[in-house]
């Protein structure tokens, strides 16, 4: 495929009055993700809260040993899977379809999302395999419920698969609802059995039953649209298995870059200094939930348009993402920059005045943070995850070697100065890579009749 528009037509994508445009057609949406996000932390910081209240410190530690074992390990179940199935998935969808068919292919579409499902459960027995061997030989108390905590957390992996097929359908109201049934009832039903004296195991209780009910909830609402076949296409699956590992290892990577520095500073700072900077680190990572929730409303448009084969309005969607992001981070840049002093000081207190000149330092990594979040969701769209775990790699070694260098120097603040120039070299990267793709006449994804015949031919035994 060859470029058709100039470099000037190109930038065209970025201006103000499309941008707003597409926020329009995608606010209610958005609007329902959004809120269901907000109200769920919610919910989970009143679970803790009741916990921490409830019970020992010593049991209240086994508990948050479970929830941050099952984050990392929970990576496992997904490893890249629920994007890949979302994209591909978002390529068959019938936008304007308000009755059955939905897809292009309706076979087709349950194959994947049944195929996927099967992988899945394999990635979540595998994930369990680990947990379990890690509870076992960590000193840690109840090791039964921790255990079981950890599973409530691979079950949410579960819902999860479940949100980014509604978000190929651009049905982001029923992952909001799944989204609140499970944290709503997983506050009533722990609350309930902390009350009742239950301790850790009633948490442990309460998380998977509210798992599955969400479950139950969320594959009934996907069944109106697709009923999956829960079958394996093995050559379908062994041709594009390096897609949905690269997208794994970039979302590992760009976990890792995230966290590494609270390995790196501590012996560098200590523990006074790691509490400053986690201290400021708190209020600007929420800010990740705006480019979240745009790029849910946005990414199934994006990879749908990137195999149609219309590249012009691929540029002018993505550009107008960008946009969005752009003006988004801005504004969450100088907010946070001008708030951070008295926002330290109403949450923390005055001991935590110091971490108000990290949370400033940190809130200039928001800008191209928010815009790398849509550059690298573009990469995908474009069949492109190997340049995104390529650069997200790269990215976390600029973080290891910004930390190692600036925390002997700088303590804390090199850390945070280390985030933000980890986020100005992913920038650099992706938005390269795209300039080359995008103007330069190249391929933007494989077209659409390809990979659904490929699709269709080695599964029609399978319906």
């Amino acid at each position: 495929m060859r470029a058709t528009s100039s470099t000037g037509q190109a930038l065209e994508a970025f201006s103000l009055s499309p941008a707003a445009g597409l926020l329009k057609s995608i606010a209610g949406g958005a609007g329902w993700k959004l809120g269901a996000d907000l109200v769920g932390r919610a919910m989970q910081y009143l679970l803790l809260l009741a916990a921490a209240r409830s019970l020992s410190v010593g049991e209240f530690g086994d508990v948050t040993f479970a929830l941050g074992l099952g984050y990392m390990l929970a990576q496992v179940a997904d490893f890249g899977l629920q994007l890949f199935v979302q994209r591909e998935l978002a390529r068959q969808v019938l936008p304007e379809a308000s009755a059955p068919p939905f897809f292009k292919d309706e076979a087709s579409a349950a194959r994947l999302v049944g195929g996927g499902l099967v992988i899945k459960a394999g990635l979540s027995a595998a994930a369990m395999v680990l947990m379990g061997t890690v509870v076992l030989l960590e000193p840690v108390g109840h090791k039964g419920a921790v255990l079981l905590l950890g599973l409530s957390m691979v079950l949410m992996t579960g819902l999860e698969y479940l949100s980014y097929c509604f978000r190929a359908l651009r049905k982001l109201k029923y992952e909001a609802l799944a989204l609140m049934l499970a944290r709503g009832s997983n506050l009533l039903l722990g609350v309930a059995l902390l009350y009742l004296g239950a301790g850790v195991w009633g948490l442990a209780l309460a998380g998977n039953a509210a798992m599955l009910l969400a479950l139950v909830f969320g594959y009934r609402l996907l069944a109106g649209y697709v009923k999956p076949i829960w079958w394996v296409d093995v050559a379908y699956w062994r041709r594009h298995i390096w897609q949905p590992t690269a997208m794994g290892l970039g979302i590992v990577f760009s976990i890792i870059s995230f966290r590494v520095d609270n390995l790196l500073m501590l012996p560098v700072v200590g523990r006074e200094g790691l509490g400053l900077y986690n201290a400021a680190y708190k209020l600007f990572e929420p800010t990740l939930l705006i480019p979240s929730v745009l790029l849910a409303a946005t990414f199934p448009m994006l990879a749908n348009l990137a195999q149609s084969g219309g590249a012009g309005r691929f540029r002018q969607v993505a550009g107008q993402t960008v946009t969005i992001l752009l003006i988004a981070g801005t504004g969450v840049t100088v907010v946070l920059a001008l708030v951070a002093v008295p926002a330290i000081t109403l949450l923390y207190g005055r001991e935590y005045a110091q971490a108000a000149g990290l949370l400033q330092i940190l809130a200039f990594a928001c800008l191209p943070l928010f815009v790398n979040y849509g550059l690298t969701h573009i990469l995908v769209a474009m069949d492109r995850p190997h340049l995104y775990a390529i650069f997200t790699l790269a990215a976390l070694a600029v973080n290891i070697a910004g930390n190692l260098t600036l925390l002997p120097v700088m303590g804390a603040r090199g850390a945070a100065l280390a985030t933000v120039a980890t986020e100005v070299v992913l920038l650099a990267l992706c938005a390269g890579a795209l300039w080359r793709y995008l103007l330069a006449g190249k391929r933007i994804a494989k077209p659409a009749e390809a990979i659904e015949t490929a699709h269709t031919t080695t599964t029609g035994g399978a319906a």
